[in-house]
């Protein structure tokens, strides 16, 4: 159910990466339900910003009713949100979105989480929720960047069972080189089925969508488009498909299929 909430910030904390940080705040009814590839709007006094700004739930703890976004600080909102401090209330409203991940049910299957910057949150949560599922799933996480300093957001993933990919534009950690470098060699396994989930720069997914059609791999890609409602009145985020129509991505998605969407 979608509510307004003025949520206590618990924690507010600066990560490695230059201007990255992660909001905690205080939300049980939204944690209860929240699903992967959901997220909040939220709204900031910053005097010239009139819309809410979308961003993903990162993390959603039911046993203390916690949540989380991680965000870079850039415009009014993110500059807003970095000075919040404990006990400061966050407005946000949520949590939004209508389709959002659906974990792949076969035996067995590998589940593969390809992400990079703003795309890695939803994809933590996805990991996680698969995780607290079957502790026995099997799963990799690709994470790119453009440097080993903005690969942020997947600390302790390996303490579950997680393989984590580190791919880095400049070579600076791990695969040198874009996260499809390394994604021939996961899908090539023919031992048992994949599935990829998918969030990032929209090339990025066009690419690893491409790429898991080549392979005939099933792919849902969690499409970053602009969302000024979030609420699927303005129309502002109009998602093309293939079939000629178009979705709204904040109530008709934000995740789709990665062979119904027409990369432009």
């Amino acid at each position: 159910m979608i509510r307004k909430f003025l949520a206590p910030v618990i924690a507010n904390m600066p990560l490695a990466a230059p201007g990255h940080r992660v909001l905690t705040f205080l939300a049980p009814a939204l944690v209860a339900d929240a699903r992967p590839g959901q997220f909040v709007a939220v709204a900031a006094d910053t005097g010239v910003q009139v819309l809410r700004r979308p961003f993903s739930v990162f993390t959603a703890d039911p046993a203390t009713g916690e949540a989380s976004i991680l965000f870079s600080v850039h415009g009014p909102t993110s500059q807003a949100l970095a000075a919040m401090r404990p006990g400061d209330a966050l407005d946000l409203v949520g949590p939004l979105g209508g389709r959002v991940f659906s974990p792949d049910s076969r035996p067995g299957v590998r589940h593969i989480f390809v992400g990079g910057g703003y795309g890695v949150p939803p994809l933590v949560f996805l990991a996680k929720t698969i995780h607290a599922a079957d502790p026995h799933a099997l799963m990799d996480f690709v994470d790119g960047a453009r440097s080993k300093e903005f690969l942020v957001g997947t600390d302790g993933l390996e303490e579950i069972g997680v393989t984590l990919w580190l791919c880095t534009d400049d070579g600076s950690c791990g695969h040198h080189g874009r996260v499809t470098g390394v994604l021939p060699d996961l899908l090539g396994d023919r031992s048992r089925p994949a599935h990829i989930y998918t969030c990032g720069p929209t090339p990025m997914m066009q690419a690893v969508a491409e790429m898991a059609a080549a392979f005939d791999v099933p792919c849902q890609v969690s499409m970053e488009v602009f969302m000024p409602c979030g609420l699927g009145v303005c129309m502002g985020c109009a998602v093309h498909r293939t079939d000629g129509t178009y979705a709204r991505g904040c109530v008709d998605g934000p995740v789709f299929d990665g062979r119904e969407v027409v990369w432009q």
